[in-house]
Order: structure tokens, then C-alpha cells, then sequence
């Protein structure tokens, strides 16, 4: 591990989701972290897996087009 690890309230920033919401996820075990005694904090890298493994729609970001040939 050469990062720093986030604060609930970086992570929070980090997906534009409150506080609290981080929060709640990490107590039902929904969002990766790591248990420091009394303290919660989360891996960038593990944040942004969990977040690709939740991508819904298509993975490059934008919509296939393809012309109809028969208009």
C-alpha cells in the first residue's frame, strides 16, 4: 500500500454522496474498508474497484450507434 488511506468523508467527496451515506454503507458491509481499532478507512483502489464493479449501461461510456440500412 503506497497511498494514504481515505477518511469517510473523502470518500464521500470522492463518489459526491453524503457523509452519512458512506457511512451507513460501511456499517451494513457494503463498501470495502479497513478496521483500524474504533476507525473505518477505505483504499482508493478498492473504492474505485467497487465503484466499476457497480457500472451499470455500457463500459466505455457511450451508446453504440449503428445506422439503419434500410431507411
Amino acid at each position: 500500500m503506497t497511498e494514504r488511506l481515505l477518511t469517510a468523508k473523502e470518500v464521500a467527496e470522492l463518489l459526491a454522496v453524503p457523509e452519512s451515506w458512506v457511512r451507513g454503507a460501511t456499517r451494513e458491509g457494503r463498501l470495502p474498508y479497513l478496521a483500524l481499532g474504533r476507525y473505518r478507512r477505505y483504499e482508493r483502489e478498492a473504492i474505485e474497484a467497487w465503484l466499476a464493479e457497480k457500472q451499470q449501461g455500457p463500459s466505455t461510456g457511450r451508446l453504440a450507434f449503428r445506422p439503419d440500412s434500410s431507411l
